[in-house]
């Protein structure tokens, strides 16, 4: 028979033992409910990092394809609804060979001309293969005789080149139609793009972490462009992935509803064969010309797990110490039960402490990286833009050069036309300024008088202002010297005055007016720039100069924040006042004596 003493202390002890195990099994279990919330938590945050990413490269994708299609459009300007032959085609070689040389540091690989028999009359670079032979049984110039409009241009499938020096090539065509005065076809100019180039720049390079890779997508023909595994494959979605994937195959199909979106696939390991792996993948779906096109991200699970490794394993960790704590307690506590009571809260308080300050440390580090993130993006579309504004400016120095040729201007025309040459250096000049919301460089500064800044800009907006039927209104103090950048005080004004023609375009004519007025007061050279458009709404007001933030349709949403940073640089300001239906006016403020000697500008 068990002594009763020693009855209430087996009593004790397994009172005890079954408190330190219910006590531990709490513990592993709100562990497990925090690992399970921080690991769903940081998967969504990286899914929505991932398809920003996304999204910017496809803008970057849809400004390449604007410049192929203004490119074409100067192309068919050179026919001017005439007949198009080798003879006609020859007269305009030259020009051929210009807008072909704008192009070089695209993936256009050459630039052909077809009659409208679908014979090629021309091509650069000279391909004698490729002249004289009839390819109407091409879908873009079939496209082109029976569906096409003046102006449309049309994106081929992915297709592999089958002749002339470009056999074998893996190749895109871009295409426009060219067609006489009442909309008779007469022949078709297209471009040749190689993929592979294309993909090298602005697909593959596109990285997270060590595998994580961007992918490319036509929805519209359900071909693979580039796979997640960074090949170039231009395999349907059915011969790629089905019946082996189906899950991506699935997510694939699921983007011909033309939004973005994200999800998880099987496939198999970038680093180990025959082993296969769940990945993330966000896409953005976008459309050029005729095509659907998705770009997307894909990481490997294993590899977003790792950037929690270092909070699990502590995490871990803590949980073994616990354990150990746990049942060395309940042994001691045979000889010290009073004391272990308190011990133990002390304990479990503690640790529930430093698990908070851990899952708070892991929210903190979650934002850093979106933060990091965003800026890394930031970088590449600022480079990408940089990169794209040559384009079309090599194209307009160069009509300007044919125009100033053919027409050879006097007088007056002719000083118009050096004002748009000076422009237009001006203009490359700036170029390597448009990161300045990012990286700052040192000002210019010079005595300038406002009103000079302003007629040199009214007079090459003039033919602008005419054919918009906007009147104009300036008044300038006269003379308003003050110490600045003169060209970048220009392009402030450029930006508003542009975003004011911007605003009415849905004004009646006989009400457009821009009114720009500049005085001088305490010391402050006062700017304003005013309209007659739609407004802007008093909600929008406060985002306005905030990077990538835009009311337009189409647009960057930069010209506002780096006009902002311009001012700022000057040791200005910039305000803006607008109601809905009566207009807007922007107040630029700037020191005649130009910024502080602490200022940015001068250092």
């Amino acid at each position: 028979m068990i002594h009763p003493r020693k009855l209430k202390l087996l009593l004790v002890l397994i009172l005890v033992v079954a408190t330190a195990v219910g006590a531990l099994l709490w513990i592993r279990h709100t562990t497990n409910a925090v690992r399970a919330e921080a690991r769903e938590r940081f998967f969504e945050q990286y899914n929505r990092q991932q398809s920003l990413m996304a999204e910017l490269a496809s803008h970057t994708l849809e400004e390449m394809f604007s410049t192929f299609h203004r490119n074409l459009d100067l192309v068919v300007t050179l026919f001017e609804g005439k007949e198009v032959t080798r003879r006609r085609a020859e007269e305009v070689g030259e020009r051929l060979k210009k807008i072909y040389g704008s192009l070089a540091s695209t993936p256009v690989v050459d630039l052909v001309i077809f009659d409208s028999r679908g014979t090629a009359v021309a091509i650069e670079p000279a391909d004698p293969y490729t002249v004289g032979r009839n390819y109407a049984w091409r879908d873009y110039i079939k496209w082109a005789k029976e569906k096409g409009k003046p102006g449309e241009m049309y994106l081929s499938p992915f297709t592999r080149m089958e002749g002339g020096k470009r056999r074998g090539y893996k190749a895109l065509i871009v295409a426009e139609g060219i067609y006489g005065p009442r909309g008779e076809f007469l022949g078709v100019a297209s471009c040749v793009l190689d993929f592979e180039k294309l993909a090298r720049k602005h697909i593959l390079p596109i990285r997270v972490g060590t595998h994580g890779r961007a992918w490319l997508a036509d929805i519209s023909s359900r071909t693979m462009l580039v796979a997640p595994s960074g090949r170039l494959v231009g395999r349907s979605f059915d011969a790629a992935f089905l019946p082996r994937w189906p899950r991506l195959y699935n997510l694939l199909v699921s983007v011909e509803e033309g939004k973005p979106g994200s999800g998880w696939y099987d496939y198999l390991d970038a680093e180990i064969p025959d082993q296969q792996v769940r990945k993330l993948g966000s896409y953005y779906p976008f459309r050029i010309e005729n095509r659907l096109w998705a770009m997307g991200i894909s990481t490997p699970e294993r590899e977003v797990d790792e950037l929690l490794s270092t909070f699990m394993h502590r995490q871990e960790a803590f949980a073994t110490t616990l354990l150990v704590t746990v049942l060395a307690g309940a042994t001691l506590l045979m000889g010290i039960l009073m004391n272990w009571n308190r011990i133990l809260s002390t304990q479990v308080n503690h640790h529930t402490k430093a698990l908070s300050e851990a899952h708070s440390r892991l929210e903190s580090t979650f934002d850093e990286l979106l933060v990091a993130k965003k800026v890394a993006a930031v970088g590449h579309l600022a480079l990408g833009l940089a990169h794209e504004i040559r384009n079309p400016l090599s194209a307009i120095q160069m009509n300007m050069q044919m125009i100033r040729k053919k027409i050879a201007p006097a007088g007056t025309l002719r000083e118009n036309f050096s004002i748009v040459e000076e422009e237009i250096q001006r203009l490359n000049r700036l170029l390597n300024d448009v990161l300045d919301f990012a990286r700052s460089r040192p000002l210019r500064l010079e005595t300038a008088e406002m009103g000079g800044i302003v007629d040199r800009l009214m007079q090459l907006m003039a033919q602008r202002l005419e054919e918009e039927q906007v009147r104009s209104d300036v008044r300038i103090d006269s003379p308003l010297n003050l110490v600045c950048d003169p060209e970048q005080i220009h392009q402030v004004l450029l930006n508003l005055v542009l975003n004011a023609l911007d605003a009415m375009n849905r004004t009646p004519p006989d009400a457009r007016l821009l009114t720009i007025t500049a005085q001088s007061m305490s010391g402050m050279a006062l700017l304003r720039v005013s309209d007659t458009g739609g407004g802007i709404p008093s909600d929008k007001l406060e985002q306005l100069f905030e990077p990538f933030f835009t009311t337009k349709a189409s647009g960057g949403g930069l010209g506002l924040s780096i006009l902002q940073t311009i001012v700022l640089r000057h040791g200005g300001s910039v305000s803006v006042e607008s109601e809905p239906g009566r207009g807007a006016t922007f107040t630029v403020a700037l020191p005649l004596r130009g910024p502080a000697e602490k200022g940015d500008g001068l250092q």
